[in-house]
Parts: structure tokens; sequence; C-alpha cells
């Protein structure tokens, strides 16, 4: 135990030279901590697996892409996070999870925004049939989400452990807490599977970096839809939607981006779909989700 706590305190140290340079710099990085710290409930540590994970999401080249359809996709999530009384900043936990990928599919067949495993999402409401499929719905999905999240935060008393846990399963969590005795994230650290150790630190450093990401050179794509735009619409009758639906390839792709839960073109009578409210101009590097 103490050989891992002076590796990590010597790799802090490389990691503030390689970060800071100067003395004076660190001084400022810790500044914009501070200052980010002093808004969020759930705060960023200068930790050396955080500084390496902001390190490793400015370098993504679909990071610019990421932070355009995050102007899209954060007012949803903001609107339900506060209905359930969550912290905001949770928002970001879904571009670790799917990079903003509404159809993302992970190896163990995890999917959507917030990568529900199918026993968890159903658990919470999701399901899947032949026409939809609501693990990438972004409006149920996200409910779903912050149901879950306040779960599992409810039982534990500690957001970096309630993210934890939505990684690995709050079994695991509750287990190696009672085996070690210890209370916090960075306590039980070398405990977790690997990929749970660079969750929470992946989660603080796109905290992070979405704050300010102008200082690594990011230049956020343009997304003329605002979700503001988006009409929710119910079939009142089984739809088709052919070709003639469309003026033009734009809108379907428009159609499509908005409605990532429809498997097929084909409605069924009662459910839910999304339009645009006006036109808009839409950047087509982010319709290809």
């Amino acid at each position: 135990m103490e050989i891992l706590r002076t590796l990590l305190i010597k790799l802090f140290l490389i990691c503030c030279f390689a970060i800071n340079g100067t003395s004076q710099e660190k001084i400022e990085i810790e500044n914009r901590i501070e200052a980010l710290n002093s808004i969020n409930e759930i705060k960023v540590k200068l930790h050396p697996l955080v500084w390496n994970q902001i390190q490793k999401f400015s370098k993504r080249k679909s990071f610019p892409k990421t932070m355009g359809l995050a102007k899209f996709y954060f007012p949803l999530f903001k609107t339900k996070l506060k209905l359930y009384d969550l912290p905001e900043e949770l928002k970001y936990l879904t571009i670790v999870e799917s990079n903003l990928k509404t159809r993302a599919t992970s190896k163990v067949g995890a999917q959507g925004l917030w990568q529900f495993m199918r026993p968890t999402g159903k658990s919470l409401g999701l399901y899947e049939n032949q026409y939809i499929n609501l693990f990438n719905d972004p409006v149920a999905s996200t409910d779903a989400a912050c149901r879950y999240l306040k779960q599992l935060y409810t039982q534990l008393g500690d957001w970096e452990l309630a993210l934890a846990a939505y990684n690995c399963g709050i079994g695991r969590i509750k287990r190696i807490l009672k085996k070690t005795g210890k209370t916090t994230f960075w306590e039980i650290i070398q405990y977790l599977p690997e990929e749970t150790r660079l969750y929470v630190p992946s989660f603080l450093a796109v905290q992070f970096l979405m704050n300010y990401y102008s200082d690594f050179g990011i230049k956020p794509y343009t997304f003329a839809i605002r979700y503001s735009d988006v009409r929710l619409n119910k079939a009142e009758s089984d739809m088709r939607i052919d070709r003639s639906s469309f003026t033009n390839q734009r809108e379907k792709n428009i159609f499509m981006f908005l409605n990532p839960h429809l498997k097929t073109l084909y409605i069924p009578k009662g459910t839910y779909y999304y339009s645009i409210k006006k036109p808009a101009i839409v950047d087509s590097r982010l319709i290809l989700n």
C-alpha cells in the first residue's frame, strides 16, 4: 500500500511538471479547478489519473464534434437532472459513456447515450421490440439514467462511488467498501476493475475539459438545431415514412438523427417521435451519429 502511495505521489509530481512547466501555470490550473468546484457539487481533483484523461480526451479528433452535439443534448439533460434534483455536471457522463452517440453499442451490449445493459435498462422501463428501441431514445434513456443515478447515490452517499457503481455495479462497490473499511473512491481504487479505475478520472477530466476546452485549442462544431426547436409528436394511427415525406436528403437525415429509437420508418399507432418545429441549417458532419 505504501509503495503504491509513493508511486502515485511520484507520478503526480511528474504530471505536474509536464502540465505546468512553471509554478505560475500550476497556479492558473488550480485556480480554474477552484472556480469550477465552487459551482459544481462533484469536485474535480488535480490527480495524475485525471490529468492523463484530460490529455487523452483533448486529443480525440472527434471531440469538436462531441462538443457540437453537447450543445444540442445538454439542455435536455439539464432539464431532466433538475427534475430529479441531481447535479447538472452528471450530463458529462454521456461523453464518457457514448461520446454522445445515441446508437452506440459496446462490446458487452450496453446501448445508447447512457450505455445501459439490458437487465438494468429493463428494470428502469426501457425496452426494445421490432419497431422501437428505447435504449436509444435520448429522452427515455436520460430519464432512466437520472432515476438510476439517484438510486446509486442514495445508497452510497458519495458521487464518486456512485459513478464507480454505475460502471461496475453497486454490489461490487459495496463488497469492496465492506471488505476494506474504506469510504472513498480514491481509497479503494486499487481494488477496482481496471476500467472503473479510469472511469471516475475520465468523468472528472471531461468535466474540466468541457469548461476549459479553449485552453487546449479545441473549436467546437457549430450545430444549428437547438433542443428547443424539437417537437414531440404521437402517432395517432399507424404511419409509414417514405421518400415522399422529405423534400431532400437533409430532411431525412435530420429526422433519423432526432429519432434514433425508431428501427424502421414504420411508426405504430401510439408511438412517440420527434420533428423540427422550424427549418434549421444543420452541419451534416453531426448527423451521421
